[in-house]
């Protein structure tokens, strides 16, 4: 039990991290307009992919920053944390067009 809070703590750490550098923010916001055009789940496999390529990207060469960090230049990982981002901004896209 501990060891999962443990893992949802660290990717609730890391969607801070990426929203925090703007890529994660960017993919955010597509996915959220996703959501609010009605666009095919499938859709927002292209920010996530995108998103997950550019940061890889750009924490490629991070040696010490902490564990949080660091694990931003691991493709696998950064990869669900743009997953998580995608499906969060899908749906509160489209929770926000039924409401309105």
């Amino acid at each position: 039990m501990v060891r999962i809070a443990r893992v949802i703590g660290f990717l609730v750490s890391a969607i801070g991290v990426q929203i925090a550098s703007g890529v994660g923010l960017a993919a955010l916001i597509a996915c959220v307009a996703l959501g609010w055009f009605r666009a095919r789940l499938l859709w927002i496999a292209a920010p996530t992919i995108a998103g997950t390529g550019v940061a890889t990207w750009m924490f490629e060469d991070v040696a010490s920053g902490g564990k949080v960090v660091n694990a931003q230049s691991n493709f696998v990982f950064v990869l669900i944390v743009y997953a998580v981002i995608g499906a969060i901004g899908y749906t509160v896209g489209a929770v926000a067009r039924r409401r309105r």
